[in-house]
């Protein structure tokens, strides 16, 4: 074997057990910054990470089908179970059984490797590949981290898919709610789609909302173009952080705005930040995360102003807290529900 291709197999590997690392449910945030340290040392190590991501999640699904692929994850567990980098720059060694907890993934990585110079799995990939989508559950959110080293915060119950290339980076907001940590790469242009709207990044923080007839577009940091396509007109706005644009899913009707971009982001933190927030939009929040579900009995109180800061799913709480602040009643509805009604002096013992 040559040097070149002998360099570009090490690469490979080491890109592997950078993916498994990031992959682990113990990865630390020294992990992290470990690995966007290594990534950004060369291009070739990102060229390398993001071939390392793509292929082993893509072998990973056919080894579910797949004897022969299952039998190869193992043999190359089998045979990497010992290694260690070698370089400074490299994942820190493991000895413990925290190691192993992790090293399952890289097994899968690990024949990967042996994909990507030429051996056994080539037939099995190809360049129509559908592209990859992650979800997240009603109850849960969840982190992902991109073949381009990119980091998506998904909310409860929302899923995207992913298309890489050489040449672009593709992202459709299937439904739901996500925050993308964009990594920077100047030639691959990073796209969110969403309805009939397109997202543009470079190197920057925004997050992307869709549900039913609307969606939200709000940048925290860096600049982005967000860009319309209905049937009759092309429209295209810059939003500067703190800015929000809301379109109709058919990328006809958009306003913009400025908004306080932490709270309408704090989700991601496990927290709920209400500051002038209209009571019913505020109770949509409240609804996300917890099991008791809350409405209004007046239709009338929608408009009322809440503010505070609380951990997402503290249903009983965070409604003590408006029922405090706010004139509410608050009444057990017939299915476990909590309805608010507006409470007048009468009401008060």
């Amino acid at each position: 074997m040559g040097h070149e291709t002998g360099t570009s197999e090490r690469l490979l590997a080491e890109a592997a057990r950078w993916h498994a690392r990031l992959a682990a449910e113990d990865c630390t945030d020294f992990d992290r910054v470990q690995f966007q340290r290594w990534r950004a040392a060369s291009r070739r190590h990102a060229e390398a990470y993001e071939s390392a991501a793509i292929f082993s999640q893509r072998l990973e699904r056919l080894a579910g089908l797949d004897e022969t692929l299952r039998s190869m994850a193992d043999e190359a567990f089998a045979m990497g179970a010992g290694d260690e980098p070698q370089t400074h720059a490299g994942p820190r060694p493991f000895r413990s059984r925290r190691a192993q907890r992790w090293m399952v993934p890289a097994a899968l990585a690990a024949s990967v490797v042996a994909a990507l110079i030429g051996v056994q799995l080539s037939g099995y990939f190809a360049k129509g590949a559908p592209p990859l989508s992650y979800a997240s559950s009603d109850q849960s959110r969840r982190d992902v981290t991109l073949a381009d080293g990119s980091l998506v915060h998904l909310d409860v119950d929302s899923e995207i898919n992913v298309s890489f290339s050489g040449a672009h980076r593709d992202i459709t907001l299937v439904n739901g709610r996500a925050l993308f940590e964009v990594s920077h790469d100047a030639s691959r242009p990073f796209v969110v789609t969403a309805g009939q709207s397109h997202t543009t990044a470079l190197g920057t923080h925004f997050q992307v909302q869709r549900e039913s007839q609307q969606v939200l577009v709000t940048l925290t940091e860096g600049s982005i173009a967000v860009t319309g396509e209905p049937s009759q007109s092309k429209w295209s706005e810059r939003l500067s952080p703190g800015e929000q644009i809301s379109l109709s899913a058919d990328g006809r009707v958009h306003e913009k705005r400025a908004v306080d971009s932490q709270a309408v982001t704090s989700w991601s933190r496990g927290r709920l930040v209400f500051r002038g927030t209209p009571l019913a939009e505020a109770l949509q929040e409240v609804n996300r995360y917890g099991r008791r579900k809350v409405r209004l009995g007046d239709p009338d109180l929608a408009d009322l102003p809440v503010d505070g800061n609380f951990i997402a799913g503290e249903t009983d709480l965070i409604v003590s807290a408006f029922a405090a602040a706010l004139p509410l009643r608050v009444a057990e509805g017939d299915v476990g529900e909590v309805i608010l009604f507006r409470r007048y002096k009468a009401d008060v013992p």
